[in-house]
């Protein structure tokens, strides 16, 4: 990233021990030690140990702000998951909004690193997680960009089945994810390092899908029913679900024909849920905030 806007390309770095540092490029292939990283508060932003930072502009406002991951200052175990923002033009340290955003509540892990990507192509930006015992997270991003909203993780998957750098994919754990489009398809590509030294490279490709299915649904609903419209091919019937975080299913329509419908989900309590469609070996998930 270019942190200072100067065209040159400069690093930010996190540690077992020692915080999270900013390295400037000279343009020659060295970098120049800027500092730690601080907030408005003049309070140093670090976690315990295994700190990962992540520089992104994060609502398109024009700023670098830090995605930051690690283990809590105040404890051993479980782990931290922020977004500190960017406020101003900071090109000789590194400076971040105190007021962060947490999403530690619906991810906790230890030893995690994370970074952004539309990895679904919907407009805003998703987290991508890798973890300690290997595996490599989707969480995405069901608000907005200036109000990301996140409720649940799910390993990625590849045709092989789960991304997993330990036990599927030998590499002793740590899963180290970048998204890049490697092959330069226009697709997103998946890298995943590991403790064991090795790189894996997992091609991402756009499949086809074997029957025009969709549902489309309200990103948001605030009041009990819940308005849907299923399309489905030749007129089949889609089995449709909705479901909340834990897996327990709160409204059920099998055999439903395309075509507009609703739910009293009066009893159901705010919270994140998926809303499924079903038919066949096709299927098509989509996220819902009930307010």
């Amino acid at each position: 990233m270019d942190w200072n806007g100067d065209g040159i390309l400069d690093l930010i770095h996190g540690n077992r021990w020692d915080g999270i540092r900013l390295y400037t490029g000279n343009g020659d292939g060295t970098l120049h030690l800027v500092g730690h990283v601080f907030d408005d508060e003049g309070v140093e932003i670090r976690t315990r140990y295994n700190t990962s930072p992540w520089l992104v502009d994060w609502n398109g406002d024009g700023l670098l702000d830090l995605l930051l991951a690690g283990y809590p200052i105040d404890m051993v175990y479980g782990g931290i998951l922020r977004i500190y923002g960017g406020i101003g033009d900071q090109s000789d340290t590194l400076l971040f909004d105190a007021d962060y955003q947490d999403f530690t509540w619906f991810y906790n892990q230890r030893r995690t690193t994370a970074q952004t990507s539309d990895l679904d192509g919907d407009g805003d930006l998703d987290i991508i997680l890798g973890y300690e015992t290997g595996e490599v997270y989707f969480a995405e991003n069901i608000g907005s960009a200036d109000e990301p909203v996140f409720g649940s993780y799910s390993v990625m998957q590849c045709d092989a089945g789960p991304i997993d750098v330990y036990s599927r994919f030998p590499g002793s754990g740590r899963a180290r994810p970048n998204v890049c489009d490697y092959d330069a398809d226009g697709t997103p590509d998946l890298l995943v390092g590991c403790q064991s030294g090795w790189i894996y490279v997992f091609r991402g490709y756009r499949a086809e899908t074997p029957h025009d299915l969709s549902l489309v649904v309200p990103e948001r609903m605030s009041e009990g029913t819940f308005l849907f419209d299923l399309v489905t091919p030749d007129g089949l019937g889609a089995d449709v679900t909705v479901t909340g975080m834990t897996g327990e299913v709160v409204a059920s329509m099998p055999g439903r024909a395309g075509g507009a419908g609703s739910w009293d989900l009066s009893g159901a309590p705010p919270g994140i849920y998926a809303a499924e469609a079903v038919l066949g070996d096709t299927s098509v998930v989509v996220p819902i905030l009930r307010l």
